[in-house]
This record gives C-alpha cells, sequence and structure tokens, in this order.
C-alpha cells in the first residue's frame, strides 16, 4: 500500500512537473515568437527608409502616403529657404498619427509599429549609398519601378509579422475608427489622391505620372508579399462518387469537405457538389487526385478573398496535433481528480492516527468500563486533523492522576 501511495505521489508530482514545462515552453515560444518580428520590422522599415533616401528623393519621385506628402513639404519649406529634413517631417506626423492610434490598437501593434516608423525615419535619415543615389537622374522611370518595387516588399514584410512602417495605413483606420461611414479603403484612397494631387500641382505632371506608376506597382507588390503564400483556392466539385472523393481528400489534406446537393436543368439528374478550401499550391495535386477517382466530375475554382467565422477548414488540420490535445485535456482531468483523492486519504490517515490515542493502552480494565459507561469519544464529522466535538480535546492522563491523588 505505502510503494502504491508513492507511486501515485510521483507520477502526480511527474505529470505535474511536466504541465508545467510544457507552459514554459510556450512561454518561450512566444517570446521568442515577439522577439523575432520586433527584429523582422525593424530590418524590413530600415530598408524601406534606405530605399527612400536612394531611389526616390534623389530622383525627385514623389510616391503616395506620408512619406510623399513629407517630401512635398519639404520641397515647399526649401523654397522659401528653410531647410528640414524629410526624415524629420515624416517623424513629425507619424507623431500625430501613434498618438491618436494610442486608443484604438493593442499593445503589440503598437511596439512593432513604433520600431517601424523609427527605423524607417533612420533609413530615411543616415543611409546613403553613393552608386545608387547619384545615377538617380538617368533613368528616372527605372529607379520609380525598382523602388515600387523594394518599397513594396519592406512594406509587406513589416505587415506580415505584425507591424507598419507608420504612414497612411494607420491613418486610414483611425479615420474609419472616428467615421465608420467611411470604409478604410476609401481613407487610404482618399491620401493617396491629395498627395498625388499636390504633386502633380507641385512639381509637374510627369512628376504625377510617376508617383502614380510607384503607388500601383507597390500595392500589387505588397499583396503578392502579404497573400502570394497564403492565398486559398476554393474548389467545387461536381461529381457521382463523391463520398469516395471526400475520403482522399480528408486522408491526403485533413482539410473539411462540404457537401451539397445540386440537380442538373438539361439532364435532369441530381449531382454531389463538394466545396473544398485549399492553398494554392496544393490545387494541382488536388485536381489529380479527383480526376483519378471519377473521370467524369466537373470541378471550377475560384480565389477566396475573405474568410468570417471560427474557419476550422482553412486551418491545416493533423490527426496526431489532435490527439495530443485530446491526451493532455485527460491528462489534467484525471491528475485533478487523482489529487483530490490523495488528499482525502492523507487527512482520513491522520485522523486515523490520532484517534488512536496512546494514553487508551495504559488505562485499567476499571477505567475503560468507566470510560465507556460515562463517555464515548466520537470523533466530529467536521473535525480536522483529530480535533473533538467542540474544540475539547480530553487528556485521560490527567483525570487519572486526579483520582489518585
Amino acid at each position: 500500500m505505502v510503494d502504491m501511495f508513492f507511486d501515485k505521489i510521483l507520477k502526480m508530482c511527474y505529470t505535474q512537473k511536466m504541465l508545467l514545462k510544457n507552459a514554459e515552453n510556450k512561454q518561450k515560444q512566444k517570446l521568442s515568437k515577439f522577439i523575432l518580428q520586433m527584429v523582422m520590422v525593424s530590418l524590413a522599415a530600415l530598408i524601406g527608409g534606405a530605399n527612400f533616401k536612394n531611389f526616390f528623393e534623389p530622383a525627385g519621385i514623389i510616391p503616395t502616403g506620408i512619406s510623399g506628402l513629407a517630401l512635398i513639404i519639404r520641397n515647399a519649406l526649401a523654397s522659401v529657404g528653410l531647410n528640414l529634413p524629410t526624415a524629420v517631417i515624416y517623424l513629425i506626423f507619424n507623431l500625430i498619427i501613434f498618438l491618436f492610434a494610442l486608443k484604438i490598437f493593442g499593445w503589440k501593434f503598437l511596439v512593432l509599429s513604433g520600431l517601424g516608423i523609427g527605423f524607417y525615419t533612420l533609413g530615411m535619415q543616415f543611409i546613403t549609398i553613393p552608386v545608387i543615389a547619384n545615377a538617380a537622374q538617368s533613368d528616372v522611370l527605372l529607379y520609380a519601378i525598382v523602388g515600387a518595387i523594394i518599397g513594396g516588399i519592406s512594406v509587406g514584410i513589416a505587415m506580415k509579422f505584425g507591424g507598419t512602417t507608420g504612414g497612411s495605413d494607420i491613418a486610414g483606420v483611425i479615420i474609419n475608427r472616428y467615421f465608420p461611414k467611411i470604409k478604410t479603403g476609401y481613407c487610404l484612397l482618399l491620401i493617396n489622391a491629395v498627395v498625388l494631387t499636390l504633386s502633380i500641382l507641385t512639381a509637374g505632371l510627369q512628376t504625377g505620372l510617376y508617383a502614380l506608376v510607384v503607388a500601383v506597382i507597390n500595392s500589387l507588390t505588397t499583396n503578392l508579399v502579404l497573400d502570394g503564400s497564403k492565398r486559398v483556392i476554393a474548389h467545387y466539385i461536381i461529381c457521382d462518387k463523391d463520398e469516395e472523393i471526400a475520403h482522399a481528400l480528408l486522408e491526403r489534406y485533413h482539410r473539411g469537405v462540404t457537401k451539397l446537393d445540386g440537380t442538373g436543368m438539361f439532364s435532369k439528374k441530381n449531382k454531389s457538389i463538394l466545396l473544398c478550401l485549399l492553398p494554392n499550391e496544393q490545387s494541382t495535386e488536388m485536381k489529380r487526385i479527383v480526376s483519378s477517382i471519377d473521370e467524369n466530375c466537373f470541378v471550377f475554382s475560384s480565389i477566396v478573398t475573405e474568410t468570417i467565422g471560427s474557419g476550422e477548414f482553412m486551418k491545416e488540420q493533423s490527426i496526431f496535433k489532435n490527439k495530443i490535445r485530446i491526451a493532455e485535456k485527460t491528462l489534467k482531468t484525471e491528475n485533478k481528480y487523482q489529487r483530490k483523492e490523495l488528499i482525502k486519504k492523507l487527512k482520513l490517515k491522520r485522523r486515523q492516527k490520532r484517534f488512536k490515542m496512546p494514553a487508551l493502552q495504559n488505562l485499567t480494565s476499571q477505567d475503560n468500563t468507566k470510560l465507556n459507561n460515562s463517555t464515548e469519544i466520537t470523533p466530529s464529522s467536521e473535525t480536522i486533523d483529530g480535533e473533538f466535538e467542540n474544540d475539547k480535546p480530553v487528556n485521560i492522563k490527567n483525570e487519572d492522576k486526579d483520582k489518585n491523588d
């Protein structure tokens, strides 16, 4: 019994230790992930600022957004005789936007965006590559295209890791928060339209057209970085062998398959329509698997731009991971039950040890009969650790001494 008791205690301690270790590992993973996010956002912002300094500013290209607005103001101040760096103006605008964003966004986004704004400003001010900057006037269109691609990549990486480089993105969300009728996309379009108009008025039509080229290429590149690797395709499979195809897709990709009932209006035959969402890189293999099962099936696909809901079918489910989650839940419940049972047994053993009362063994037979006839010592149901009823322990040794005296 003692060995079994200690084995249970050791098992309980081991399981508790493993649970604590798993919790510590999760905390470490979250911390390392957040550190990686800070590093990547800072690096992307630094590259974006250096791109502005070496491609746009020397070529006289005014990009859209807050950076373009800062460049327009810098040129206007320079015409008056005030030489204020573009990076300083950009930082002032973003600090104003950042103050409004404190009440809207979470602390993680604010930390990452603050790093992005800071490092973008440092890149705009201090990183200059003379080989690139000195040759800017030779081919302005090439510099506009290359600068837009690099800028779109930097913004996409920063947003992919949970931050931004500041500017019109945060401003659009803030405007939408205070004026819900104006959508965020329209806010961004309005800001860019204002900057584009000002660039045409201050620097001419050609500079405005360059700004338009930069805006289009920048947007396409950012979307490619954000959605290129995560693009999801919705596949509609009209077939007769729906059970076999669904089983094959579930076994191969561990993703949800939804069955819809359909009727051909020409043939008047009932058909099954299977809906399955897969990443773009798995689409070709899926079509090959479906055609091998049912040669007469009809498949058409569409790009998924947005999903709302829990979206379990969007996540790649692993059978092994699900088994681990179930095992962890059952282990936690069993540990709680075993711990309660062990506590009850320990309390019961303590009570039993106290209620043995070694002093009763030294009493005579006459004293035992008197004690049994007079009072019975019974433990209360509410007492703990060997206390008696009414919290008054009986000291039999002292009573025996009083009688002998």
